[in-house]
């Protein structure tokens, strides 16, 4: 991917790794005692919904049945509880899950906290020995964890430095480590697995400026052996990398990944027509790796235009018939709809927002071009409700300047391979939500809004779809017309979605809030904290 932090951020970040990974059950060992239990948890009951994988289910729709909070009650949201790692948390994108009572939520340094989801005690902590000083830190990629998953009492880890891990979920003692890639090549593990069957699907992301290329590898569940990996880019170039989990089919077992732009990013010439597979999707048999079909998004990328989105699956209604669909967003800021089982275009390609036609090639002196190499869509998982048929896009919108071998590394600039792209003087980044209708993709309603919204959706049976925008603001729209019913203040930007369930008969809505590469060059103020909302809580600012 193409965002790159400023160096300084990096480095505190990297001290802050190298501290955690101090603590805990250390190595890729250890894990701390559970903490006894709150005598005023309510009691787990039959009728409890939780939020088990990245994306809610399997195709990862981040659509919850829940109705007890709606449109009519929405303001009435308070702080059930709330956690804040501290002052020097940065790029804090992780997308938790809930199992039972227990959610696992992962720190930027891959430090994975379970905590009791009712009241926030936290149960125990794994700080696994994550080697930062890997050959990507010249390359300026700040080091972030977006979550785990969580199977079958186990709970999955990727770290940063390349390792897959099992720990107990109960305890967080771990069970076995494996070597997924070779750090100093340049790739990184940003993302949480995908469980499915047995098997752990993982994509990896890297390095842009080494080249790093990227794949889509399987494995065993139970003993961490892998079973299969597919490159997911040409051998004559590198790019293609993965950045957020593959999406499998139960049904048909087939696994569905977003790919990232070529290597190097940036380049004024040399770069035409498409290369397989990257700026677009794969579709891989879940059980060889084998290739089912692959789509191009953007051809002759040259403005680091990632198909970082975890793809969605849902069924379409299409002349009559009803038919399997993925559906995908790319940096580019355009949301394609295709057939599942073919990769076939089942709509034409919608833009979300502006964008630059046709689109200028970077240069020495530079070229503006919207949407920017952070992207219309940077990697913000979508949201679908069955209910309305409609697809939930959270938007960014800004135009960023290109410049091949940009020498000059000061203001507001990520860095690339092959050069830079910064934000123009005098451009505020703003972001929108999008609904677009899942059988045409035709855009039903816009909601601008004053600054980007990066992590992604939620949507709930209770009507209403909530995602955090940039000003520091948790927003809940009406999801049949997009008006904002309610928005509290958290006060800190958004890297990752929103999430809801229930316990004891009370539904909970939980964020986390942190930053994202957006936000180092949009100037939201740094800071993390994971906030848990119930009807009745504390008091929340609101608007």
């Amino acid at each position: 991917m193409g965002s790159r932090a400023a160096a300084a951020a990096l480095v505190l970040t990297l001290a802050v790794g190298v501290a955690a990974a101090g603590c805990g059950g250390g190595g890729h060992g250890g894990g701390r005692t559970a903490a006894p239990p709150s005598p005023h948890q309510p009691a787990p009951t039959s009728a409890d919904v939780g939020w088990s994988s990245f994306g809610g289910d399997g195709d990862q729709t981040r659509f919850s049945p829940l109705t007890q909070v709606s449109s009519s009650n929405v303001a009435r949201l308070g702080v059930a509880w709330s956690y804040s790692p501290g002052p020097q948390m940065a790029l804090w994108e992780s997308y938790p899950v809930v199992v039972g009572d227990t959610m696992y939520v992962t720190t930027n340094t891959a430090e994975v906290i379970a905590f009791d989801a009712v009241d926030g005690h936290v149960r125990w902590t794994y700080a696994p020995r994550v080697n930062f000083l890997t050959g990507s830190v010249a390359t300026q990629l700040q080091p972030t964890n977006r979550g785990v998953a969580v199977a079958n009492g186990r709970v999955y880890l990727l770290t940063y430095d390349d390792h897959l891990v099992a720990l107990r979920a109960s305890d967080g003692h771990p069970l076995w480590t494996s070597v997924v890639a070779d750090p100093r090549s340049g790739a990184i593990e940003s993302s949480a697995p995908t469980y499915w069957d047995g098997r752990l699907i993982i994509g990896s992301g890297g390095s842009d400026t080494a080249g790093t290329p990227g794949f889509v590898a399987a494995y065993d569940a139970g003993s961490g052996r892998r079973l299969w990996q597919f490159q997911t880019t040409a051998p004559h170039h590198g790019g293609g990398r993965v950045w957020m989990p593959p999406t499998v089919d139960a049904t048909t077992g087939i696994v569905y990944a977003g790919t990232g732009n070529p290597s190097p990013a940036l380049t004024s010439g040399g770069r035409h027509g498409c290369q397989d597979w990257v700026s677009g999707m794969v579709a891989l048999d879940g059980r060889s790796g084998a290739l089912r079909w692959g789509a191009h998004e953007v051809c002759g990328d040259v403005w680091d235009y990632d198909g970082g989105q975890p793809p969605l699956l849902f069924d379409a209604h299409v002349g009559g018939q009803v038919v399997r669909a993925v559906g995908h967003a790319n940096k580019s800021g355009s949301y394609w709809i295709r057939n599942a089982a073919t990769g076939a275009p089942l709509a034409p390609p919608r833009q979300l927002g502006p964008r630059t036609t046709p689109r200028p090639r970077p240069t020495a002196s530079g070229a503006t071009v919207c949407p920017g190499a952070l992207g219309g869509v940077p990697y913000s998982p979508a949201a679908l409700s069955p209910a309305t048929r409609t697809i939930y896009q959270p938007t960014v919108r800004l135009c960023m300047t290109y410049r091949v071998g940009d020498p000059n590394r000061t203001g507001a600039r990520i860095l690339l391979g092959g050069g830079t792209a910064r934000v123009p003087r005098g451009t505020v980044a703003r972001g929108s939500m999008v609904a677009l209708d899942a059988d045409s993709g035709r855009v039903r309603w816009r909601r601008e809004l004053p600054a980007p919204l990066v992590g992604g959706a939620l949507a709930t049976a209770g009507g209403l779809v909530f995602s955090g925008c940039d000003d520091g603001e948790l927003y809940a729209f009406d999801a049949r017309t997009g008006a904002t019913v309610w928005r509290g203040r958290i006060g800190l930007p958004f890297g990752s979605a929103p999430l809801t369930y229930r316990i004891g008969g009370v539904q909970y809505v939980a964020i986390v809030a942190g930053g994202s590469s957006v936000t180092s060059v949009s100037g939201a103020r740094p800071g993390a904290r994971l906030v848990v909302l119930r009807l009745g809580g504390r008091r929340l600012s609101t608007h």
